[in-house]
């Protein structure tokens, strides 16, 4: 099933467009469309305690001040974030109705709206899960273990989550612009100015040509709502996806973005991210800032490899090859989410399953080696 998503474009920024392009989905000025997923099979017997009684769950806060929108047109639960599907093994619904809160099974909390939580402790007889695919970096919560220990489950970008639901998704197989055509060498679309990642493209435009559509050191017009970010992105021959953190597992939507253009990824995030190079052809699929000691060291390379057409498209090989994912892949927490069943499914079946419900959540402080410094990635 095809579903249209929409967007509410705040800016181009990391902070902007991540969740937004993907929670929020209500003005209509970008166009994705998502396979349906196949919801698992197998349901040992007797294992869902609750099978027979319909477990509700109740999105209690808005997403950035806006009130989430569960269902489309359709009365479809929205694809994939707010995704229930139509099969799950279980009755399962989703709402944000507070009225039903005596019915509730379990109540979600947007991590950047944590103020609209509920104080009264007669909510806390259910579990309640932290929802947010931004980075702790700039999510105060993730550091606040009074808020933190309230929670009993975690749905975030975080592949050891508890429900994992990455901005990183699988990417389309659509083949990419020939060699030849791609009329522009590398692009960037930043609107928050994260320092970091700011002097590195700066740096970066002093040896190769760079075009800058955001905020952001901006050398080119904003793209107009309306257009597809993949699209422009598409002739282009190196895409800089450097989300504005380091963060484990904070992964954004531009480099699902990128990889689906068919352009080449420059990573300078998490390395984290190798956990879901592994699978389906796409080891050699992106270039790692990591693995040169400065912006002239990159741009080097990136200038040598728009140049030569045969080493340029060993990055593209998996788009001709496809996935050709092993077996084990479909265990991995990355293939649960890009191929098992719907997030809200998953939320169901697992809150029908629990007898023992943790009381608590860590905090993230992003910190130690996770924390981006301009030393880490500039080495001479």
């Amino acid at each position: 099933m095809k579903v249209r998503l929409y967007i509410c474009l705040i800016s181009l920024s990391a902070v902007g467009v991540v969740l937004l392009l993907f929670e929020m989905l209500t003005l209509n000025n970008y166009a994705v469309f998502w396979a349906k997923e196949s919801v698992p099979q197998s349901v040992e017997a007797g294992s869902l305690r609750t099978v027979n009684s319909s477990i509700l769950i109740l999105y209690w806060t808005t997403v950035f001040g806006h009130k989430v929108n569960i269902t489309g047109s359709d009365e479809q639960y929205r694809w994939p974030f707010f995704a229930l599907g139509e099969n799950c093994p279980v009755k399962c619904e989703l709402t944000t109705n507070k009225s039903r809160v005596g019915e509730a099974s379990a109540i979600v909390i947007h991590g950047r709206n944590t103020e609209e939580m509920p104080t009264s402790s007669q909510y806390n007889t259910v579990p309640w899960i932290f929802h947010v695919n931004e980075s702790p970096r700039f999510t105060t919560a993730f550091l606040n273990k009074n808020i933190m220990q309230k929670f009993s489950y975690l749905a975030t970008q975080r592949l050891d989550s508890d429900f994992p639901c990455s901005l990183f998704l699988k990417p389309k197989l659509a083949k990419p612009v020939p060699f030849a055509q791609k009329t522009g060498l590398s692009i960037a679309i930043y609107s928050h100015c994260e320092n970091v990642r700011t002097i590195y493209l700066h740096r970066l435009m002093k040896y190769m040509q760079v075009d800058s559509y955001g905020k952001c050191l901006q050398n080119k017009p904003r793209i107009p709502p309306g257009h597809r970010l993949d699209t422009v992105m598409a002739k282009y021959k190196f895409v800089f996806a450097f989300p504005n953190s380091d963060c484990d597992y904070y992964m954004t939507e531009k480099i699902y973005l990128a990889l689906s253009s068919g352009s080449v990824p420059v990573w300078m995030g998490t390395d984290t991210i190798d956990e879901i190079l592994q699978w389906g052809n796409l080891k050699q699929s992106v270039i790692k800032v990591r693995d040169f000691r400065s912006p002239r060291q990159l741009a080097q390379y990136l200038t040598w490899l728009s140049q030569n057409e045969t080493e340029y498209n060993k990055f593209l090989k998996w788009k001709y090859k496809g996935f050709e994912f092993p077996k084990e892949y479909y265990s991995s927490n990355i293939g649960k989410w890009w191929e098992g069943g719907p997030l809200y499914c998953r939320v169901c079946m697992k809150i029908a399953k629990d007898k023992h419900v943790r009381s608590g959540l860590n905090v993230d402080k992003c910190d130690g080696k996770e924390r981006r410094t301009l030393e880490k990635w500039i080495r001479e």
